[in-house]
């Protein structure tokens, strides 16, 4: 009598790390939703001070949502793949997830390069801004102090641009605590931070798109190892050899 040996991987221990996986993948969605909706919100509050063709950096932020929403059902389907062994939900699940994580990281990196020459951003951006100013509506009057009680700052290039007396948003509690920066630049440095932490978080947050790939990779092996496990077994005992 032959003495068969399972070889290969212990299933549960793959599954297991499966589901946490889906669970991290899950979470990965949630935050890029989170993400992508205070991006959009503190971008679009200064929108009408930007560039007219520098308007769709609040795009980004949108697209963030159906991805993170698409990759809270992928993980959902992932698990579903796991419970019921199934080798080709997997590897459909595989080659979507990959597919998205080349759609987020090119989304991340476009959030470095979109502003372009930042020289040439700056020069519009300071054009917009002096329009703002320069211009007496309501309108205006309501983004003036949003942007000078948002980001600490007074005046298109400091407080001495107030000749006919300094706004209160110029201030931070009292008329003593005045804000001294430009805003021009404290804007235009704004602008660039939440650019730069949008594509530091989107790049990052995609490699767990990576990770949940490579563990799929290897619950696929385990079930194909089983699979041929049994076979074999089934065969020996036909033979008579077990």
């Amino acid at each position: 009598m032959m003495k068969f040996i399972k070889m290969g991987c212990d299933e549960d221990i793959v599954k297991c790390s499966v589901f946490w996986t889906n669970f991290v993948l899950a979470l990965v969605g949630i935050s890029l939703i989170s993400v992508g909706i205070i991006y959009k919100v503190n971008l679009e509050e200064f929108l009408a001070a930007l560039p007219e063709h520098y308007e769709d950096l609040t795009i980004v932020p949108i697209l963030t949502a159906p991805l993170g929403t698409s990759l809270i059902i992928l993980a959902v389907f992932g698990c579903y793949g796991c419970l019921t062994e199934r080798k080709k939900i997997v590897a459909a699940y595989i080659i979507i997830l990959l597919l998205l994580f080349v759609i987020q990281i090119s989304i991340g990196i476009s959030c470095f390069y979109r502003i372009g020459n930042k020289a040439i951003f700056r020069s519009e951006l300071e054009s917009t801004v002096r329009e703002v100013f320069e211009n007496n509506s309501y309108i205006n009057k309501s983004l003036i102090d949003l942007i000078q009680h948002r980001l600490k700052c007074c005046g298109l290039n400091g407080p001495n641009y107030w000749t006919n007396g300094i706004p209160q948003s110029c201030y931070q509690t009292n008329k003593e605590d005045i804000f001294e920066n430009s805003c021009t630049t404290e804007l235009y440095e704004y602008i660039n931070y939440c650019q730069y932490m949008m594509g530091v978080c989107i790049t990052v947050l995609s490699f767990a798109q990576v990770i949940a790939s490579v563990v799929s990779l290897f619950f696929v092996r385990c079930l194909k190892n089983s699979e041929e496990y049994a076979s074999v077994r089934e065969l020996s005992l036909e033979n008579g050899l077990i």
